[in-house]
């Protein structure tokens, strides 16, 4: 398996700065981005924006919720991580594929694991977002195997992240 893994801190634009250079460039890329939703400069959710279907899918709230899966910050709505998992049960092995983001639920094996469990099997070539406070903990949990390598938009600067996902994405 060949693995980029992209971090910075929470907030600092990772899943933006990727939805422009996929869109920008027109890369052929499957899985997904989290998104998230603003009411004003307040934060209000979570979308998944699917790939390469563009298609968006709700996935979480800051609004309590009934659900079985949450976070300090967000409420996952019931049944989600299943449908997406189901969504990827099929991974393409002609395309990439960009998993946004690996966070506390997969860290404990909950959330979209499986479709990392399943990519990490396959060893499917992934880009995977880990913000900064966990990639240390994924790299050793998670990496002892992998050919890795990773890329901080924070500390290398955009035109270098830039490159370096695009060589990634496209090679």
């Amino acid at each position: 398996m060949m693995m980029l893994i992209f971090t910075g801190n929470k907030g600092c634009g990772k899943t933006l700065f990727l939805k422009g250079l996929i869109a920008d460039h027109k890369i052929h890329a499957q899985g997904f981005l989290s998104v998230k939703k603003f009411s004003g400069t307040d934060i209000t959710g979570i979308d998944l924006l699917l790939l390469p279907e563009q298609k968006s899918l709700p996935m979480a709230t800051t609004t309590p919720i009934s659900t079985e899966s949450s976070t300090f910050r967000f409420y996952f709505y019931p049944d989600v991580f299943s449908r997406v998992n189901m969504h990827f049960h099929k991974i393409s092995q002609d395309l990439p594929f960009v998993f946004d983001e690996f966070g506390l639920l997969e860290m404990d094996h909950r959330g979209h694991y499986l479709i990392f469990e399943h990519l990490e099997r396959y060893g499917h070539k992934s880009l995977i977002v880990v913000r900064r406070d966990l990639v240390e903990g994924f790299i050793s949990t998670f990496c002892n195997d992998i050919q890795h390598s990773v890329v901080d938009l924070e500390t290398c600067g955009r035109l270098d992240a830039s490159t370096t996902v695009l060589d990634f994405l496209n090679t």
